[in-house]
């Protein structure tokens, strides 16, 4: 019944792919055709659909830089669901979940990991930026001028997350409320505390040359006192390290010693039923823990 069912769906995904695959190539071809009797420009943008997220998860895909269309989510849901089914006809419910879950979750690591380097680079080149900005706000520029001008000498990294904003700006946008949408954007304290500083200072004036140089020297402490902490936490964080690959490293060597052992896991109901409660109870362990050395001040 389950391998009948099984094989039906995956009947199903694998047309549906095929039609997927027939329409893209159709659009394709109906936008060369465009362009070739000249209703689109050859260099005309192409339209993508960006998939509307919750707000938990587009800071973070945000402070990523990952933009996902329907295209590419389609595409990969239905990739995890080929792979979940042929899963589920050769080696039963447990593998077809653990193929449903673990692509997800992996992506998710993958994009935490990516948005916590590429914050911390932001971070590390804010203040060089906002020095930049005050120097060339102390010769004369606006701030809008300033904070414009100041990306052509920034890292990369600053003007990929800045560039929004100075094209807000070229467009006559308030330059409070544009580096309060990008603060909003990504949530990043560094960012809403410079966006906070430009709102109060337009608001009840004052000079913005000393802000800025008291706001830099304020993040280059937090930079510096967050290595100094990095280093103090680093034993502990090779210990739950060890403690996370342990389970594992078992599991792996007990399977490659006797290969009858994941029989049990993978054929009866009853280790169905074992194996989601180690992995329920291994993914809590490595949420605890990586709750426990996450390093935020």
């Amino acid at each position: 019944m389950l391998s009948g069912a099984a094989f039906l769906a995956l009947s199903l995904l694998i047309l549906a792919a095929i039609g997927w695959q027939l329409l893209a190539e159709r659009s394709r071809e109906q936008a060369l055709i465009d362009r070739r009797l000249g209703l689109l420009t050859a260099r005309a943008p192409v339209q993508r659909t960006l998939v509307s997220m919750p707000e938990m998860i587009a800071p973070l895909l945000a402070r990523a830089q990952i933009e996902l269309t329907t295209h590419a989510l389609g595409l990969f849901a239905g990739v995890v669901l080929l792979m979940a089914v042929g899963a589920l006809i050769v080696a039963g419910p447990v593998a077809a979940l653990a193929l449903l879950t673990l692509p997800p979750l992996a992506f998710l690591g993958w994009t935490h990991r990516r948005a916590h380097q590429r914050t911390e680079a932001l971070i590390e080149a804010l203040p060089h930026y906002i020095d930049a900005v005050r120097q060339k706000q102390a010769i004369g520029n606006s701030l809008a001028q300033a904070l414009e001008r100041s990306l052509a000498d920034s890292p990369a990294i600053v003007r990929s997350y800045i560039a929004p904003v100075a094209r807000r700006l070229e467009l006559g946008a308030p330059v409070a409320d544009s580096m309060q949408l990008l603060a909003d954007r990504l949530s990043v304290p560094e960012i809403s505390m410079l966006a906070a500083a430009i709102r109060t200072n337009i608001r009840y004036g004052g000079s913005i040359t000393a802000v800025l140089s008291n706001l830099a020297h304020i993040l280059r402490e937090r930079a510096r006192i967050k290595r100094e902490l990095k280093a103090a936490i680093s034993e502990a964080r090779v210990s739950g390290r060890v403690l996370i690959a342990m389970p594992l490293v078992a599991m792996a060597l007990l399977v490659a010693m006797n290969p009858a052992y994941i029989d049990f896991f993978l054929r009866d109901p009853r280790g169905h039923k074992l194996a989601l409660v180690a992995l329920a109870l291994q993914a809590t362990g490595m949420l605890v823990m990586r709750r426990v050395m996450r390093l935020t001040f």
